[in-house]
């Protein structure tokens, strides 16, 4: 079975989707196909009925062949659906398609000229083989912001072998809670109470009364790590009790620890760290400074927040599990009709840029002060100058 040599587990809103918009530049990186984020860890009743084969067919089952394709038609393979906003693109947010085509266009053109590519055996690999040619080493690998929930580590560590290199984004946590937030907001994964307030008051106000309603309430505040989907916004920030879980499985050797300040302030430098952790060579012609799946929309209503919820379920079941785009095009394509006529009928472009409230950002660094310094222990180096900031 074909296992991923790396697997980025997470976090949330803290650019995975902008590392995943890079790495698929990379012409011997084969990343899950059709898929950017693989429901099949995070939905464990899927594991226990489809079995681990299934992963390695639905995600990875066209490896061998990419070995002997070129180039292109690999990165085509692996364009990715499969956010919690839907299909890739649109008004939804990617990478911009003229970024993506010019980088693609940058990586063919660096290939050819590079000096670094010394000899012909070399070349070949990263230009793409054809169908006579010798087949090219390729590094499969899944890049999910959803794999910290829980059973995720109890999972992957049984199907995988402990060799696996595991990717760990994160962000300053009460940054992370607050963009959280806004993006859940038009996907029913909040309360509808939480939603009317934030269409009352705007973003600001409603997440103060949200944050201290949750970690002010101690029973409440007991249940995020229990019932961590029901509370996304602050467990996905509990970084360190997470990477911990994984540390029962894998080797602390294997994983790589990134902050998403650092990676915004200099993506090329990250990611070309990255790719020697992954012991994947340099891919010339890349192109950086990638900003994807900004939060640009929120919800009409709190009833129709909840319907989107309902649909983006749907929507993994058809798309993911059944197949239904190769299987049942027809029927997919009226789907995917009625997914873009529901998402613009119950969301709106985003209009309210009210920075977090100074007291709102106290009491999170209240609560993330340990996870923070836990963090630091595991990663051995100093947090960025941003984290835990009082304003």
């Amino acid at each position: 079975m074909t296992e991923p040599s790396f697997i980025c587990i997470g976090f949330q809103k803290c650019g995975t989707t902008s590392l995943y918009d890079l790495l698929k530049q990379h012409p011997l990186i084969y990343l899950t196909e059709d898929v950017k984020e693989p429901m099949f860890y995070r939905a464990p009743f899927f594991r226990l009925i489809l079995g681990a084969g299934w992963y390695h067919k639905r995600y990875f089952g066209h490896l061998e062949e990419a070995r002997r394709q070129p180039a292109e038609i690999r990165r085509q393979r692996s364009e990715g659906v499969g956010l919690l906003t839907g299909r890739r693109g649109g008004k939804n947010g990617s990478i911009p398609k003229d970024s993506a085509a010019s980088g693609r266009a940058a990586v063919s053109e660096g290939m050819a000229a590079s000096g670094r590519i010394a000899d012909s055996g070399r070349a070949a690999a990263f230009s793409g083989a054809s169908e006579t040619s010798a087949p090219v080493t390729l590094y499969p690998g899944e890049i999910n912001a959803g794999l910290a929930f829980n059973g995720c580590a109890r999972w992957l560590g049984r199907d995988f072998s402990r060799d696996t290199r595991l990717i760990f984004m994160m962000r300053d946590p009460a940054d992370r809670c607050y963009s959280a937030y806004k993006y859940f907001l038009a996907l029913g994964f909040l309360p509808m109470s939480v939603v009317a307030d934030d269409r009352k008051r705007g973003h600001a106000a409603a997440f103060d009364s949200y944050v201290r309603s949750v970690l002010l309430n101690p029973r409440r505040r007991r249940d995020i790590m229990r019932n961590r989907m029901h509370y996304l916004c602050f467990s996905q920030g509990n970084y360190a009790r997470c990477i911990r879980e994984y540390l029962r499985y894998f080797p602390r050797e294997n994983m790589k620890f990134i902050f998403f300040e650092e990676f915004v302030q200099d993506e090329e430098g990250v990611t070309r760290e990255l790719l020697d952790f992954l012991q994947i060579p340099e891919a010339p012609g890349m192109s950086y400074n990638v900003k994807s799946n900004e939060t640009n929309f929120r919800p009409v209503s709190p009833i129709r927040s909840k319907f989107l919820r309902l649909l983006q379920g749907t929507f993994y079941l058809c798309y993911e599990f059944l197949d239904l785009s190769r299987r049942c095009p027809g029927f997919f394509r009226r789907f995917m009709s009625f997914f873009d006529w529901s998402m613009s009928t119950c969301t709106r472009p985003e209009t309210d840029t009210s920075k977090m409230l100074p007291s709102t950002r106290r009491l999170l660094n209240r609560y993330y002060r340990r996870e923070m310094k836990q963090v630091e222990k595991l990663a051995g180096r100093k947090l960025p100058d941003r984290w835990g900031r009082d304003c």
